[in-house]
């Protein structure tokens, strides 16, 4: 994967623009060293709806809840549908 400073990318944004779509790699662009924005290609044609939003990685994080023993049966008393 490609990075490209905020500097450069702007020169030459069309051209990268350009090479994301042909290429499908993604390009990061980063701002003083630091990842700012991760270009991705769309499917040629692809429609994105209207207030699409983009998903923020971590933003999950913490929600996850671990179950250890998945395999052993549940009692009647765990579930609403048992009584």
């Amino acid at each position: 994967m490609q990075t490209w400073s905020v500097t450069e990318f702007k020169a030459q944004a069309l051209g990268i623009l350009e090479q994301v779509v042909q290429t499908g790699e993604p390009v990061i662009v980063t701002k003083r060293g630091k990842a700012i924005v991760k270009l991705i290609p769309l499917p040629y044609g692809a429609d994105v709806p209207e207030g699409a939003t983009v998903q923020e990685p971590g933003k999950l994080k913490g929600t996850v809840i671990e179950e250890v023993d998945i395999v052993s049966p549940l009692g009647a008393d765990i579930w609403d549908a048992a009584r």
